[in-house]
């Protein structure tokens, strides 16, 4: 009881913290309509300022918003352990964003323009295999 109290204190802290980063760049709402989660409007946020820091060759920016990536992924990976697909396709995207922070360090433009085309394709396939889990 103890560890479940405290892993849900976390995931609030973590919530709270997320909620409360600035972002230099905006998302237009989605044109359908399906509600976006927080979890997605947040991750269209810093990937967005991740693709504004490589147009403008800001590492930093790019660097900031992969590490915000990488930990929301991993809170909402915890919440939706369950499904094994999903599972699969967090990792990816834990590997995409460690190599996103590895090259924005580098400061490396094309390491960090793969690692970004790698961080789309992830989102492409991860919401391929939920949508493919919601027809069954």
């Amino acid at each position: 009881m103890k560890t479940l109290t405290c892993t849900l204190m976390g995931i609030l802290w973590i919530n709270v913290a997320i909620a409360q980063q600035p972002v230099t760049s905006t998302v237009t709402p989605d044109t359908d309509d399906k509600p976006t989660s927080f979890w997605m409007e947040k991750k269209l946020e810093y990937s967005s300022a991740i693709l504004r820091g490589l147009a403008v060759n800001d590492f930093q920016l790019l660097e900031s918003n992969a590490r915000q990536l990488q930990m929301l992924n991993k809170v909402e990976g915890f919440i939706r352990r369950r499904n094994p697909e999903y599972r699969k396709q967090v990792e990816m995207f834990e590997r995409v964003t460690d190599e996103l922070i590895r090259q924005s360090e580098r400061k490396n433009s094309d390491g960090v323009a793969l690692a970004f085309n790698q961080l789309t394709v992830s989102c492409v396939r991860c919401h391929q295999a939920l949508r493919e889990q919601e027809a069954k």
